[in-house]
């Protein structure tokens, strides 16, 4: 098969990290495989085989999907493309436009976080030919509003590869704090920073891993709450399993997610985590430890303040069985060849 991945960019980011996976597993396979996106650092990820067409596909621009849809059209009929895989909303729409006019193309999209509601900017993942969705919870708030008819599937994200094992600071007088993860509103760290606020008396540091949005409003809000000094907000990292593996603790304050792919990883090494209680993490985290309600401060604040008092966090384990990175893209690959079949 010929196939194009595209997403907006090749930044910091689980779904930008996932898509070097998908294209590099499935050129293997002996697949054409190119990706599409305004480019980044994580370019650098793709492997040889796997050619980059750099776009502004991350632009919202009407004028510039527009542009960039044409271009894609030329692309998918000079190459021959059986699968245009879209990764995020805006280039959902680059790619149904640019299928208008190469009718035998098939667009398929993966679904990476929860829409709960059908709006001008989800209207073409309704209208695409597949639908791959990271976790039951993201599938079911599409339920809501897709066609019951349309072709969808979960495909789990795959196992994190060579997670490290949790040694902790071994800082007898602070205790280590992570974050790692994209600095959005979604992920919850207002609240977080909200929650440190009140155990200034303890002795901490929190370290934030991740580029986003967020960045200058964490700066100013640890700034003006006098914790300039205890949060040190690193930016794009390579090496969050170093990080992960010399923590105290990890925390994952998320608001929503689709799949906590981080969270995972800090499961299976073995680290103490703190997480929210939040339909991705219930489907994927074993009954019986402690969730944390999003954007609850007190909740929060409470339960980092009772680690910092030496009481060790709930245990929580993987609840699902997830597959490695081969056997998803077997997965993604059989829903393809699936996908083409469909009238």
């Amino acid at each position: 098969m010929n196939i194009i991945h595209i997403l907006p960019e090749l930044e910091d980011g689980g779904v930008e990290r996932l898509v070097p996976v998908y294209a590099n597993g499935q050129s293997m396979l002996g697949h054409h495989v190119e990706v599409v996106s305004n480019g980044g650092k994580l370019e650098s990820l793709l492997s040889d085989s796997v050619p980059h067409i750099k776009m502004p596909v991350h632009k919202k621009n009407p004028i510039t999907v527009a542009q960039c849809a044409v271009n894609l059209a030329s692309v998918l009929r000079r190459k021959n493309v059986s699968i245009v895989h879209a990764h995020s909303r805006m280039p959902a729409w680059v790619c149904f436009i640019a299928k208008k006019t190469v009718p035998g193309v098939k667009f398929v999209y993966t679904a990476h976080a929860r829409f709960p509601s059908l709006d001008h900017s989800t209207w073409p993942i309704s209208r695409a030919d597949g639908v791959i969705c990271v976790s039951r919870s993201v599938l079911e708030s599409l339920k809501i509003w897709m066609l019951p008819r349309k072709n969808m599937r979960v495909i789990y994200n795959p196992m994190p590869e060579n997670a490290v094992k949790w040694r902790g600071s071994g800082d007898a007088a602070k205790k280590h704090l992570l974050f790692a993860g994209r600095l959005s509103k979604v992920k919850g760290l207002l609240t977080l920073v909200e929650s440190l606020k009140s155990v200034k008396n303890k002795n901490w540091s929190l370290d934030v891993l991740g580029d986003g949005p967020l960045s200058s409003r964490l700066r100013e809000l640890a700034r003006e709450s006098g914790l300039e000094d205890r949060i040190t907000l690193h930016g794009f990292h390579d090496d969050v399993a170093g990080f992960m593996a010399g923590c105290d603790l990890c925390l994952f304050p998320s608001i929503d997610e689709g799949f906590g792919l981080t969270l995972l990883g800090a499961l299976m090494s073995g680290a103490p985590v703190l997480a929210s209680d939040i339909p991705a993490n219930r489907e994927l985290i074993s009954s019986g430890g402690e969730l944390l309600p999003p954007e609850d401060t007190r909740a929060w604040t409470g339960a980092i303040e009772r680690f910092l008092n030496g009481e060790w966090p709930p245990s929580l384990r993987i609840a699902v069985k997830l597959p490695a990175p081969d056997e998803m893209i077997r997965q993604i690959t059989d829903f393809y060849e699936e996908t083409l079949k469909l009238s």
